[in-house]
């Protein structure tokens, strides 16, 4: 974090513009792209209701990904998809892919179970202690008052042995035989009398059906139903964890404090359910199977009535209407008649399969199970939409069948979701950059060869209706169009504008530059972005509490001062203000340029921002670049607490520095002497401003300008400090001095309004991202507990900010970063803005991201180009080919 103003548009000082405090958000559920289907056939009417009802469960709820199929007599086969089936790779959610169906498993057993009872071999109202004597015999348990039957239909009273893991750790990767699932059981208390869903019932079912065949449960499954049926999807994984062929990768939703994690759960050992929900299908195979069943293929009339005598069930294990026969659920329509089928859920996956009266055949798969009822009633909504959606009108005849298998989603991805369809749909107006005759920045976009546009964006995203903005961005296409690898967004930390930043990233990217296109956007606030200028006497908001307790009220009066001029100025927009909502933002950014995906590029609150709209938007990022990362769990208006021990080795690094050329510039000739000069002129300022030019600087800026001065070990930003703080001695001694160059340039940003709108617009970030403590007595205690350890800095990193006195408290919760995000990091071992161990906190949050360590005091290395071959050269090979390094590397 500095507080170097914006005209300084090299990265390395946009890095490390002040990155303190921005803070977190919750996630919001990624938009999806929307459901693609093949036109319904001749003499069948449209399924769009149907299609809302699918992308309700990937858009309204953010699930990763649903499908239908639905096989008609009359109107043939019909398939959609929403979303996508594999969040890494964004491959669109289709019906023809295998998935776990879990407890549709039960009515393949039972199927076997009733042929075998069928064939004399199982009685249906026999005890279980028949076949399996002494099996349940304990915890107040016996086998001989349970009958199969009871089994079959969930009323033999036995708990769920799947009740006795805490989490799914306790059984994902481990094999379980079937007797010590029923062992787990019966540890359990008993349940409520009547109908309990168990699926321990259908373990000793399987056991039962394996005692009477003399063959194994999978065998005479496969012998029974899968073969004759020539189900080409449908096969027991034992104790394989992964599913063969192709298939939908399944998803663990994971919500805490309105924050949304999503975890890959494809892969698990499933032996766990063995008879009750361990096989693989697809919903061809599940259609097949149930129109076999119900036509009378697999059963006969007599056993197949059985199967359909049902006892009502627990709404809230099933769904509300429905009752349970043996293994068949059975389910009133609202368009007449009842469906027969099944559903199932295990972790990541949910299934529902059946059959309507009229013979229809329907199967709906989502690849992330419904954590809340409101999407489990939508899910059982799209179902009863499907059988009764789009029927065949009256005289038509059969038709064939077709393939409907979903096209590619379109690039925007998120049309027409949540009211944003307009955002993510607008035409964008490419033109010059330049505003007006002193835009020195627009002129050097213009002479690169970019160019400019705004993008319309909600205020308030909870009212996408209301108020709008405008977010500046500009766009270097890549110059090497034939080779073109997409479009990258960058964003050089601050928080701050970041439009000017693609010439000079191209220039260090060496031979993946030219195949992108290069994005840089303002956030909201700052910049051509929507600018916040709350009118403050400064650029920045940081200052230091300096030596005494009037200095610290000198700072918390400023602070105060910034917070009360942006409540009078802006307080109808601050609310809307947040590193959430720049992520919306920049999703708006990706859809409107027409990219399904983009790359980032990423330096220090940057790293904050991408780690964000990852977590936001999983699966809407390509190459990612991390540089200099933020420890999100600590993101906040007191996100520099702690970083004083790194400021302290920076200054004694740079103190040695300067001590080898005393002779230049007079601050002593060991490295002690030069800290007790550094020491002495910031107790001078404190006794009396020191004169410099037209400023006055006093002990709360004079630390300022040390931090801000120390983001770098290199020889040039070295010099620059150093000649800054013999210009300070100077003043100390009593002469009348002018400031150098770079001085003059900080001091004006320091001490002046001049920049008021850099520091207000990155202000109402800070503060709109996270709450700080509203007591300035809060503060002040911390800095005394620490002042003694770090004299110059703690009174700096724990001060009094305005985010203790702001008008306009966050609007939502930090986000709880994390995930996979196979992003390569860039870290430096004594970086002052973002701690090396602050790095290592977000690599080990984004599993698959590679980290690059560099032994170095240096923030944002890569985006700063600094000089060091390794950490240009990996991060540029990583760009250009898109492979991460095998592993974790350090650069010397």
């Amino acid at each position: 974090m500095t507080t170097r103003q914006p005209r300084r548009r090299r990265a390395a000082r946009r890095a490390g513009a002040v990155l303190a405090a921005v803070a977190a958000i919750a996630a919001a559920a990624a938009v999806p792209a929307p459901a693609r289907a093949e036109p319904p056939p001749a003499g069948c009417t449209d399924r769009t209701a149907t299609l809302r009802a699918l992308e309700r469960m990937t858009g309204t709820h953010g699930l990763t990904g649903a499908a239908v199929r639905v096989d008609d007599p009359a109107c043939g086969t019909w398939t959609a998809g929403s979303g996508v089936a594999d969040r890494r790779t964004q491959r669109p959610m289709r019906a023809d892919l295998r998935v776990r169906i879990a407890s549709v498993t039960k009515t393949f057993t039972a199927v076997t179970v009733l042929q075998l009872a069928r064939e004399g071999l199982i009685s249906l109202d026999a005890p279980v202690e028949r076949y399996l004597p002494g099996l349940i015999d304990r915890g107040g348990y016996d086998g001989r008052k349970i009958t199969v039957r009871s089994l079959l239909r969930h009323t033999s009273g036995l708990p769920d042995h799947m009740d006795a893991f805490a989490d799914p750790d306790g059984y994902r990767f481990r094999h379980f035989e079937p007797e010590d699932l029923v062992e787990r059981a019966l540890t359990l208390p008993h349940p409520s009398p009547g109908w309990h869903y168990s699926t321990t019932n259908y373990v000793l079912a399987g056991l039962i059906a394996e005692k009477a065949s003399g063959h194994g449960l999978e065998d005479e499954v496969q012998r029974r139903i899968i073969g004759p049926l020539r189900l080409r999807d449908t096969y027991w994984p034992g104790d394989r964890t992964r599913i063969r062929g192709a298939h939908a990768r399944g998803y663990l939703r994971e919500e805490r404090d309105g924050t949304v994690r999503w975890d890959d759960f494809t892969e698990m050992n499933t032996t766990v359910a063995w008879a009750g929900g361990a096989l693989i299908s697809s919903p061809r195979d599940l259609n097949v199977f149930f129109g076999a069943l119900m036509g009378g293929r697999l059963l006969s009339p007599a056993m197949l009535a059985q199967m359909k005598q049902t006892v009502p069930a627990d709404p809230d294990r099933v769904w509300d209407g429905a009752a349970y026969g043996l293994g068949l659920i059975g389910t009133p329509l609202r368009c007449g008649g009842t469906w027969w089928g099944h559903a199932g859920g295990l972790e990541s996956y949910a299934t529902v399969s059946g059959v309507a009266p009229s013979g229809r055949r329907v199967t709906v798969d989502l690849n992330e199970s419904p954590s809340t009822k409101e999407m489990f009633d939508d899910q059982m909504k799209l179902v009863e939409t499907a059988f009764c959606d789009g029927a065949a009108a009256p005289g038509a005849a059969p038709a064939a069948a077709m393939s409907g298998a979903p096209a590619a989603a379109p690039a925007a991805a998120s049309s027409g979701a949540g009211g944003l369809g307009r955002y993510y749909d607008q035409r964008l107006e490419w033109k010059d950059c330049t505003l007006n005759a002193g835009d020195e920045v627009g002129k050097e976009l213009d002479e690169a060869g970019a160019r400019c546009a705004d993008v319309t964006v909600p205020l308030d995203y909870r009212r996408p209706e209301g108020r709008t903005i405008t977010v500046a961005i500009s766009r270097l296409k890549a110059s090497d169009g034939a080779h073109r690898i997409g479009t990258m967004i960058i964003n050089g930390g601050g928080p701050g504008p970041a439009i000017d930043m693609p010439p000079y990233m191209r220039s260090i990217m060496g031979r993946a530059g030219p195949r992108y296109d290069l994005v840089g956007m303002d956030p909201r606030s700052l910049g051509r972005s929507a600018a916040v200028d709350c009118g403050g006497p400064s650029g920045t908001w940081i200052k230091s509490a300096g030596e005494s307790r009037g200095s610290f009220d000198r700072a918390a009066a400023f602070a105060k001062d910034l917070a009360d001029r942006c409540a009078r100025t802006n307080a109808g927009v601050l609310p809307h203000i947040s590193t959430r909502n720049i992520a919306r933002d920049m999703d708006i950014v990706r859809g409107a340029l027409g990219e399904r995906k983009v790359s980032y590029n990423g330096a220090s609150y940057g790293t904050y921002l991408g780690s964000v709209y990852a977590t936001m938007f999983p699966g809407r990022l390509d190459r990612v670049l991390l540089d200099s990362s933020v420890d999100p769990t600590r993101f906040g208006p007191r996100l520099l607490a702690g970083a004083e021990g790194a400021n302290d080795h920076a200054l004694g690094a740079w103190a040695a520095w300067a001590a080898e050329r005393d002779a230049a510039y007079g601050l002593g000739g060991t490295r002690a002497e030069v800290l007790g000069t550094v020491r002495g002129l910031v107790e001078a300022s404190a006794k009396a401003p020191l004169a410099v030019g037209r400023y006055r600087v006093d002990d709360t800026t004079l630390p300022v300008v040390l931090f801000d001065n120390l983001g770098t070990d290199e020889d040039g930003p070295r010099a620059v400090l150093a000649e800054s703080l013999r210009v300070f001695a100077k003043a100390a001694a009593g002469e009348s001095v002018q400031p150098t160059k770079e001085l003059d340039e900080e001091l004006a940003f320091l001490l002046t309004g001049a920049e008021s709108v850099y520091g207000s617009g990155q202000t109402a970030i800070i503060c709109g991202d996270a709450a700080a403590p509203r007591d300035p007595e809060y503060y002040r205690r911390d800095i005394e507990r620490n002042r003694s350890a770090s004299p110059l800095f703690a009174p700096l990193t724990r001060n009094v900010n305005p985010c203790a006195f702001w008008p306009a408290r966050p609007a939502e919760r930090p986000t709880e970063v994390g995930g996979r995000l196979p992003a390569l990091m860039v870290a430096a071992t004594g970086d002052t803005r973002t701690s090396y161990a602050g790095n290592q906190v977000l690599h080990r949050l984004l599993r698959g991201s590679r980290m690059v360590t560099l032994d170095a005091d240096v923030h944002a290395p890569y985006q700063r180009g600094y000089p060091n071959t390794c950490v240009m050269d990996t991060v540029n090979d990583y760009l250009l080919a898109g492979r991460l390094p095998a592993r974790d590397l350090t650069c010397a």
